[in-house]
């Protein structure tokens, strides 16, 4: 016996109105979100960072050239507005030495080998940049994600208890030089970002011309504890 078509479609509706049948179709389901580029995900990690009252900092190196001047690790505190404790340990004017350090209100001053107290010092005059300036989110070490270029999305990687995704890049040498006050500007330097789950820049590794052209060396600068009160004065 044939239905009338009337009399199906009544049926179908009816089917439709109580859930006894599928009546929708996979082009009505609703898109799940977006995931962040690896570039959305740079720019979050920097505003993190230049949002944080202060942040904990240590810094390595590796591949350093035998007897070049300039920082070759340290660990401090880093503030905004832009201002830095602690120690660096490097070759400064030829002189091999661990300088405490304070940098506050663009005014730097450092306890030097063989010299008693705190003193007021022009940090370029020792080839080095004023530490401070890490934490200027302008011009510092968070401007340097969002002047990565081509970034991509590498390996997970374990960092104590942490799992971080790592995103890698390319900095171009003008970003680096005027930031650390070496290497070849004419270069460019491989940036490699630790970032957790939910954004927070937890490593910054970048390998390339610090000392000049065909020479390749790593800085490698782990920031954690962001927004631990600590106080950052002139001494």
């Amino acid at each position: 016996m044939r239905i009338p078509v009337k009399l199906a479609a009544a049926v179908l509706s009816a089917l439709c109105a109580t859930g006894l049948a599928a009546c929708t179709s996979d082009d009505d389901s609703t898109p799940g979100p977006t995931e962040p580029s690896p570039a959305q995900r740079l720019a979050a990690a920097k505003a993190k960072v230049d949002e944080a009252p202060t942040v904990h900092l240590e810094l390595a190196s590796s591949d350093v050239p035998k007897g070049a001047s300039g920082v070759t690790s340290g660990e401090g505190w880093g503030a905004h507005p832009p201002a830095f404790k602690g120690t660096l340990k490097g070759t400064f004017s030829g002189i091999p030495a661990d300088v405490e350090i304070v940098s506050v209100e663009g005014e730097v001053w450092a306890k030097l080998p063989l010299i008693p107290g705190m003193n007021k010092i022009d940090p370029k005059a020792f080839g080095v940049p004023d530490p401070a300036t890490l934490f200027s989110t302008d011009r510092g070490l968070s401007s340097l994600l969002t002047a990565t270029e081509s970034p991509a999305a590498g390996d997970k990687i374990r960092n104590g208890a942490e799992v971080l995704t790592t995103i890698k890049g390319t900095i171009p040498g003008p970003n680096v030089v005027d930031l650390f006050l070496i290497g070849d500007r004419n270069g460019s330097f491989q940036a490699t970002y630790g970032l957790t789950d939910d954004d927070e820049l937890r490593q910054v590794a970048v390998t390339g011309p610090f000392f000049g052209a065909g020479s390749t060396s790593t800085y490698t600068l782990t920031l954690d504890q962001y927004g631990t009160p600590v106080t950052i004065t002139k001494p």
